[in-house]
């Protein structure tokens, strides 16, 4: 009896300890099973954030860029076309589109953004004359960017010119407003940066709508429809976001004082 009775009691014993010992097996695969789940989870959130465009390294600024408001001009629009490419890119569908995209990047850091414009429009008044629709739509663009209280105004344009071989983006300032110029070179700074290099650097230009803003006011010519290659490039929907990419990296720059 005592035999049987210790050879049960071990026989239990020995089937404890494996029971036990499978226990362990499982929660040590299961601990390591969700060990691989955090490491390949924080892989896949390093990808991530690695894919994103650099404009999201500047987040720790967002506080000094937060709730600021900035008045964006896609030029030209409604019946007039700007320029155009040889391929057929119109200078106000370019403009338009480049500002949407800006809008949508500047939103990701809280800045309000007042669109002078998102449909193909223009704001000439009346059947005057070509010229004095020009000027009675830039007119009432500027006005429109300081009856909303924007802290700064953009005015988004294509360039071209007879000779085919410039290219290059490039800003503009009013004369004599050293804001205007810091803000025109921190974008500029970021075009060139971001959309390959070029000679081209931030100029005073006698432009209406940089005469009449009493805000800090940078015109941007995004690039040369003129310049084949170039127009080919801001043909294409990945070029344009470079584009807008550069431009509110430029603005964060400036509202944080490294502009």
């Amino acid at each position: 009896m005592r035999r049987r009775l210790c050879r049960r009691l071990g026989e239990g014993k020995k089937g404890g300890m494996v029971l036990a010992r499978r226990r362990l097996f499982v929660l040590w695969l299961r601990g390591d099973h969700l060990y691989w789940m955090v490491v390949g989870l924080s892989l896949l959130v390093g990808v991530w954030l690695y894919s994103q465009p650099a404009i999201w390294t500047n987040l720790p600024l967002s506080g000094l860029v937060s709730g600021k408001k900035v008045a964006i001009d896609a030029g030209h629009g409604g019946d007039d076309p700007g320029a155009r490419s040889r391929e057929g890119l119109l200078e106000k569908e370019l403009n338009l589109d480049i500002a949407l995209r800006l809008k949508r990047f500047l939103s990701r850091v809280n800045v309000y953004c007042v669109m002078i414009r998102e449909t193909d429009c223009d704001f000439s008044e009346g059947p005057e004359q070509l010229r004095h629709q020009k000027r009675q739509d830039l007119i009432n663009r500027v006005r429109m960017a300081g009856q909303s209280g924007a802290d700064i105004y953009l005015s988004l344009h294509a360039n071209s010119f007879p000779e085919s071989r410039y290219r290059g983006a490039q800003t503009f300032y009013g004369p004599g407003n050293p804001d205007s110029r810091r803000l025109a070179e921190a974008i500029q700074k970021q075009l060139v940066g971001r959309l390959g290099p070029n000679n081209r650097r931030a100029k005073p230009g006698n432009f209406r709508v940089l005469q009449d803003s009493r805000m800090p006011a940078a015109i941007i010519e995004v690039g040369f429809l003129s310049n084949p290659e170039e127009a080919a490039l801001l043909g294409r929907p990945e070029y344009r976001e470079r584009v807008a990419e550069a431009i509110c990296q430029g603005v964060i720059d400036y509202f944080s004082g490294r502009g």
